[in-house]
């Protein structure tokens, strides 16, 4: 696959041979400086200080010295040191999807073997996806990142009513009907907010597999099957026919931060399928208390098969031209090291990606609303080696055209051969 990062690299690759001598081994009282580089998130980054401490203190060799850069500028960063060979880190916490294009750049240094065999016989299969190319991997997971298989509940509502909380499909789609109220175009109630596009891109894919179908064969997309236009079909459905909710959590019509999770917290949703990351921001932006306002279920398989996507989460990866690769990866072991794995993801609220860590009843203990995530984790299948964000961006655009009823498709069979067209075409598959 061709991407217009690759195409950066390959121009300027002669730079990366001029400069590569930047990344220098320096040394403090004797020991091998090891630079870490990551995004600024308070919870993450005293999480990352405290293992990174833990590790100076237990080492004559090797000291790790951490910085953190603010999130919107940390991308550019990592890309302008990695493809340019500038100066940079030895050790990087990248985002999955990333990855894709660092691997097939060559920038990125190869897994240990005996690192990487520990984890194929410990890690679930999405969270090392985008780091691998044939037999070697270039990056290893500090998180499980996962956007299916849990749904945001009003509690209080659900009390009121006298409902039960729904196990399945149908008893979902019962008790949105119930309990969405509309006046007009305005919802004082929405019943069932999905439309985000994290949660309409896995919840359709996730259909899909869940039904026995594929949408990814021999490196294309492949969407005009009967899977998949059931699938569209009942998420469009559950706008233009039940009015469950409306669009604007895909279309930003109420400001571009607005989605499910935010009408859940604002008392203006009763459920919204969505992954845990959002129970923090029901905390911090609205005050609400996990297991008093809200809780967090199990959201259904919608078929028989037990499947659903993961995209490749937040991982580690050295650069190739790192003159301390070694001693880089001896503090990834380190940091993988289950207790020190499970520390880490219990502070920043993240998913295991060891199943060693996850079966652990001490990290549902700590964060009990992971509970009805940790016996589906197994069933999560990688996204796919391709731009995600491509993927939700176009997903998007048909399925909002279908429920606007725009006149742009005139059926969903139709939209989903244009979006099946339109994707091979722009990843240039």
């Amino acid at each position: 696959m061709k991407r217009t990062l690759l195409v950066l690299f390959v121009v300027i690759m002669a730079l990366s041979l001029v400069t590569a001598c930047s990344r220098k081994a320096s040394s403090t009282d004797g020991r091998i400086v090891v630079q870490f580089w990551g995004h600024v998130n308070n919870a993450w980054n005293e999480s990352h200080r405290a293992t990174i401490e833990k590790f100076n203190a237990s080492q004559s060799e090797i000291v790790v010295v951490p910085t953190f850069f603010p999130y919107d500028d940390f991308e550019a960063k990592i890309q302008t040191s990695l493809i340019a060979g500038g100066e940079g880190a030895d050790l990087y916490e990248v985002w999955g999807g990333w990855g894709l294009d660092f691997v097939e750049g060559g920038a990125l240094s190869p897994v240990p073997s005996n690192l990487i065999a520990e984890l194929l016989n410990d890690c679930y299969e999405p969270v090392l996806g985008s780091f691998r190319d044939g037999n070697t991997y270039y990056g290893i997971p500090v998180e499980f990142n996962n956007e299916y298989g849990g749904m945001l509940v009003n509690k209080p509502q659900f009390e009121r009513l006298g409902i039960p909380y729904p196990t399945t499909w149908d008893e979902i789609v019962n008790v949105a009907r119930r309990t969405t109220v509309r006046r007009g175009n305005t919802f004082d109630m929405r019943g069932l907010d999905f439309t985000t596009d994290d949660t309409l891109t896995h919840t359709f894919l996730s259909m899909i597999l869940s039904q026995g179908g594929q949408y990814w064969v021999n490196n294309r997309f492949r969407l005009t099957t009967p899977e998949a236009e059931l699938a569209l079909q009942t998420l469009v459905n559950w706008v233009v026919v039940e009015q469950f909710t409306n669009t604007d959590s895909a279309t930003g019509a109420q400001g571009d931060e607005i989605d499910g999770a935010h009408f859940l917290g604002q008392d203006n949703a009763m459920m919204v399928p969505r992954g845990p990351w959002v129970i923090s921001l029901l905390d911090e932006d609205y005050g609400k208390e996990y297991g008093v306002d809200f809780d967090f279920i199990k959201f259904p398989f919608y078929g028989t098969v037990p499947a659903f996507t993961a995209e490749t989460g937040w991982s580690m990866c050295v650069p190739k031209d790192s003159r301390v690769a070694e001693a880089a990866w001896t503090y990834v072991e380190f940091f993988l090291r289950p207790e020190n794995l499970m520390q880490h993801n219990i502070k920043c609220a993240q998913l295991p990606p060891r199943r060693s860590v996850a079966a652990n009843p001490e990290f549902v203990r700590q964060l009990p609303y992971m509970a009805p995530l940790m016996d589906i984790l197994q069933y999560g299948k990688f996204i796919g080696p391709f731009n995600t964000d491509v993927l939700k961006l176009n997903l998007r655009d048909v399925y909002v055209s279908l429920c606007l009823r725009d006149g742009r498709y005139p059926s969903v069979a139709a939209a989903l051969a244009a979006l099946e067209n339109r994707l091979n075409t722009e990843l240039r598959l």
